[in-house]
Parts: structure tokens; sequence; C-alpha cells
């Protein structure tokens, strides 16, 4: 089977970009495969090449990169033309968008895969330009791409794929649930001390990871931590890139005193060296696509508090493994990694679930059985 796999971007620690790699290279050896990445090269290009992966640059502006949909496209068909894929793969709202309109085209099948979870509201809160009437648009366009028979969908959660059926338009039966999956050995061989961080020596680590944007509650976090210092001695490290709230999250830092008790990491190849170090991992998002890091925590036998939003529920086993609070009650998040902190770690159970569900090597076998299925439409 030859596949053509279509993302938006390589740059940067986000779940898409990472668990793409994850997959791509854990298919098995009769797969021919090549990534198209529509903008932005970073170091995940070397991963995969080091994998025996191809991978090529559409070369667009990633800031324009929705609008530029008609010169992706015919950058694509050239691609599609000498590759000449048997299945097109792709992920995330834009790179699903070229993909489709350029299998329609080329009369290719497509599997594009749903990441988008939760109450359209929030959609239209924290991504940019969702309530514009560009971004209106543009959905309207998605949609008449994804009426084609040919596409099939791949949904990161049940919760997704009713979400995107319902604002696509398309039955549910074209959909099928598969995670993201995840490596189970993921504790660093040679563990770096809270010094080697650059963090404090003593005290509770609270770990939380997620890129600096809005939709990650980090404003919130941070309201929880002011309670939550009060009662114990905490240490709180971010981890994850800059992004459209890394201002807010500086300026909220000061207003609020929290100099001393809070590290941005920013960026950095070493999020688990930070996880390792861990007492608590705290997910403070109001909307996710799957929740990778959660997932990652608890294959870590972290002990994890998050909101209670539907992705993390479903990846928690219904809150059973983890501690879920009503969302945005930063005073509820505050008690509940109290609670953690004094109970300390059990993480029995909720390493066996995370085995159980999502273990690379069995998530990566279902999404090539399932392209092989898509290809034979």
């Amino acid at each position: 089977m030859r596949v053509l796999h279509v993302i938006n971007s390589l740059a940067g620690s986000g779940g898409a970009e990472h668990g793409l790699v994850r997959e791509v290279t854990r298919f098995s050896e009769g797969t021919e495969q090549k990534v198209v990445r529509l903008f932005d090269k970073d170091h995940l290009d070397a991963d995969l090449v080091s994998a025996g992966v191809e991978v090529t640059g559409l070369g667009l502006q990633s800031r324009r990169a929705g609008w530029n949909w008609p010169l992706a496209v015919a950058r694509l068909r050239r691609v599609v033309e000498a590759f000449e894929p048997e299945v097109i793969h792709s992920s995330l709202f834009t790179a699903n968008l070229v993909a489709q309109l350029t299998g329609s085209r080329t009369r290719i099948p497509v599997l594009s895969t749903f990441t988008l979870s939760g109450d359209p509201k929030l959609l239209k809160r924290f991504q940019p330009g969702a309530g514009s009437w560009r971004g209106t648009a543009l959905r309207w366009l998605a949609a008449r791409a994804a009426q084609d028979s040919s596409i099939h969908f791949r949904a990161l959660t049940r919760d997704a794929l009713i979400t995107n059926c319902e604002l696509l338009g398309v039955d549910q039966s074209r959909a099928t649930v598969i995670p993201r999956g995840i490596y189970t050995d993921l504790y660093p061989m040679e563990r770096r001390t809270p010094a080697d961080l650059g963090l404090p020596p003593s005290g509770s680590l609270l770990v939380n990871v997620g890129r600096q944007t809005a939709q990650k509650g980090h404003l919130s976090l941070l309201k929880a931590l002011e309670i939550l210092r009060s009662e114990a001695d905490v240490h709180l490290a971010i981890v994850g890139r800059e992004g459209d709230a890394t201002e807010q999250i500086r300026a909220a830092i000061e207003a609020r005193g929290l100099q001393e008790d809070v590290t941005l990491v920013g960026y950095t190849p070493d999020v688990h060296h930070y996880m390792a170090n861990a007492d608590v991992f705290v997910f403070s998002s109001f909307m996710e696509g799957l929740g990778t890091a959660v997932l990652e925590a608890l294959a870590m036998g972290l002990p994890v508090v998050a909101y209670d939003i539907p992705p993390v529920r479903e990846i928690t086993d219904d809150g059973k493994v983890a501690k879920l609070v009503q969302l945005g009650d930063h005073d509820a998040l505050a008690r509940a990694v109290h609670q953690a902190l004094t109970e300390g770690r059990n993480a029995r159970g909720q390493q066996e679930w995370v085995l159980q569900q999502f273990s690379i090597d069995d998530v990566a076998s279902q999404v090539e059985a399932l392209l092989r299925r898509v290809a034979a439409l």
C-alpha cells in the first residue's frame, strides 16, 4: 500500500504532529509512505527521515494557509501525480480540506482525521477567526468537500466524531474512532534533577503540558495556584511553546505575585524529564482534540487532575483514573490538586488502562488497517 500523509506542519510540539510521527514510524514495512506538510519545517522532519519516510513541503505561508487552498491543491496534485498513492491520509482542518479537494480531483480515496471536540461556542471563543465570516466560509467549503463518498473519517474520540459529523453534515457511519497512540516507556533513562531543569529543589512540583494559547486554560490554572500555594509548598512548571496567550500569562503571573512559584519552560524536547519529577500533572484545557499529554502522564504513573471535558473524560475511563473537576472552576481544581498531593500515587490501575487502550503499536495497526479499507473503496 502506498500512503500519502498530509499535515499542516511538522513544527513545534503539538499532539497532532507527534501523533503522526509515532504512527507512521510504526506502520509495517510493506507500506510505502510519504509525508507532505503544507508549511513549516522543524526537527520532526528528521525524525521521519531517520525512519525512512520521505518528507516534502508545499511552501505555504502558515498565516494564510487556509486562504491559499487553491495553490495548495495545485501543488499537492503534482505530488500525487508523481507519488501515485493508493490513499491520502490527512490531519487538521486545512490539511483535511486540501487533501479532500485533491482526492476529489484525482479520484484517490481520502482518510481525514477529526480532532476538534467540544461545544461550538468554545470553538468560536478559542479558535482565532472561527467566528469570522472567513472562518464561516471555510467551514462551508469544508462541509461541501466532505460530501464526497470516497472520503472516510477517523475520529480521535467519540465526542470528536459526533461534533464533526454534525458540523460537516456527514453520516456518522463514515467515521471510525481510533485515538492517538503513545509510547508506554516514557521515563527518561537518565533522569535529570529539578536543579538540572532550573526548578526549586524542594516542595511539590506540578507540571502542565500545553502550548501557551487561551484554550489551554493557563489563566484559570494560575488562579488555582494562587489558592493552592496558601495551603502547600508547590511550584508549577508550564511546558509548551509560546502562543497567543503568552503575554497574558506573563502578566497574570506578575499581577498575582507568582514569579517565584511558576516556571514558564516554553518549548523543550525534554518534556518527560519534567514529568518524571512531577508530583501531580495538572491539565487545565477548556478544549482539546484528545489530550495526549494526559495519556502520557497516566502512563508515567502520575496523579492527573483535569477539567472535565468530553475527550479527557473518554481517555480517563469516564474519570476513573483521574480527578476531573467542573470546567473553569479553579477553586475545585486547587482542591483536587491538594487532595492528589495528600493521597500520593496509586498508579497501577491507570497504567493498565493506558496500556490496554492506547499502546502505539496497537493504534498504528488499527490506523494502517483502516487505511487499507479506505484504499479499497
